[in-house]
This record gives structure tokens, sequence and C-alpha cells, in this order.
């Protein structure tokens, strides 16, 4: 996600923002351990590389991974951000301002999800038909992290795009 966030602030404005791009590397740093989890988990329930186990993958992971993941992002992101430009993460002030940026974080999951869930399924059923057919569970974060340059810089533009 840092990655791609990185190339469209730079590609966008010419500048980079280290906080930003440390917002979104730091998403990805967080969740990353659970997505090799739920991958495992469906391995479990699905076990071959049979189209049949592989298409029940791809379905479930984009139906339940695939919201869950924008909306994650997009409030990871908006709190984060908004936390970090008010002035650091002194408690007082957390305290203060998490409830506004969590309601505005709310806003933008309502607007937003619907539409990245998506274009997410153009993006990620494709692509996770490569990561459950052939891809070794092991190297599946890896592969899936080289998409994530390019899907993590989209979500970056959208969530930073009202700012």
């Amino acid at each position: 996600m840092g990655t791609g966030d990185a190339a469209v602030q730079w590609l966008c404005s010419g500048s980079l923002d280290a906080r930003r791009c440390a917002v979104s590397s730091s998403y990805s740093g967080v969740t990353s351990p659970g997505i090799y989890q739920w991958w495992r988990a469906l391995d479990v329930r699905w076990p071959t590389a049979a189209m049949r186990h592989v298409c029940s993958k791809v379905l479930v992971n984009q139906a339940v991974l695939g919201p869950a993941n924008c909306a994650m992002f997009l409030c990871w992101s908006h709190c984060a951000t908004g936390l970090w430009s008010a002035g650091g993460l002194d408690a007082v002030e957390v305290q203060t301002r998490l409830p506004t940026l969590a309601f505005e974080a709310a806003e933008r999951i309502r607007s937003d999800v619907p539409d990245l869930a998506l274009k997410a399924m153009g993006v990620w059923m494709p692509v996770h038909l490569v990561t459950f057919r052939f891809v070794p569970p092991h190297l599946r974060i890896l592969y899936t992290s080289c998409v994530s340059v390019l899907w993590g810089g989209y979500l970056s533009y959208v969530a930073h795009s009202r700012r």
C-alpha cells in the first residue's frame, strides 16, 4: 500500500508526504498476518487447487474480505491521518478527535465502499484465481503485495481525494 500511495502522491502533486506513506504502509503491516490466516482458513475449507475449490475460495474471499478491506483501509487512513495531522497522538487529543474522525470515516465508508467493492472485484477476482490455483500458500502475501502496489495506489487516491 505504501509504495502505491507514494507513486500516487508523486504523480498527482510531484511531492511526497512521509506521514501519509507511513499510514498506508502501516495498514499493510497490520492486516497482512490476518489476511494470511484468512486464506489458510479458506484452504482448510476448500483444500485443493481444483477449479471448483478455487472458485469457491475466490468468491467467498471477495464477498467477505473485499468490502471489509476497503472499509478498513478508508477508516484507518482517515483516522490515522486525522490524528497525526492534528498534532500527534496525545491521549487527550485522541479522545477529543477520535469520535469526529470515526463519524467522518463512517460517512466515507457508506459513500465509497459500494463502488470500491465493485472495482475490487474486477481487480482481485482474476488475481485470486491465480493466487489460489497456482501460488503456494507461503508465497501468496508476496504475490498479492505486488498487485497491492497498484490497488493501494488507487485506494490511497480515493481515500485522500476529498481532503
